[in-house]
C-alpha cells in the first residue's frame, strides 16, 4: 500500500504546519529538512496544492460542453431552414 487518504481539519493542519516551521526556524534538529516530520508536512502541502490545481481546471468542463453549444443550434437551424433551400 503506497497511499493513504486522510481527512483533516484545515485549522489543525495549518497549526501543525506553522509549529513545524517555527521549530525549524529555531533550529530544533527533529524538524529540519530531511527529517520525517518535516517531510510529512511538505508532502501534505504538496498534495493539497495538487488537489487545488485539479479543482481549478474549469476548461475541462468546457471541453465536455462545447459540442452541445455548437451542434444543437446548428441542427435546430438546419431543421428550420432546411426546407427553404
Amino acid at each position: 500500500m503506497n497511499k493513504i487518504t486522510v481527512e483533516l481539519n484545515k485549522k489543525t493542519l495549518s497549526e501543525v504546519y506553522n509549529q513545524v516551521g517555527m521549530l525549524n526556524d529555531m533550529g530544533f534538529p527533529n524538524f529540519q529538512k530531511g527529517e520525517p516530520i518535516n517531510n510529512l508536512m511538505r508532502e501534505i502541502k504538496r498534495s493539497i496544492k495538487k488537489q487545488k490545481k485539479q479543482e481549478d481546471f474549469g476548461w475541462k468542463d468546457f471541453w465536455e460542453f462545447w459540442p452541445l453549444s455548437i451542434v444543437v443550434p446548428i441542427m435546430l437551424l438546419s431543421i428550420i431552414l432546411g426546407p427553404l433551400f
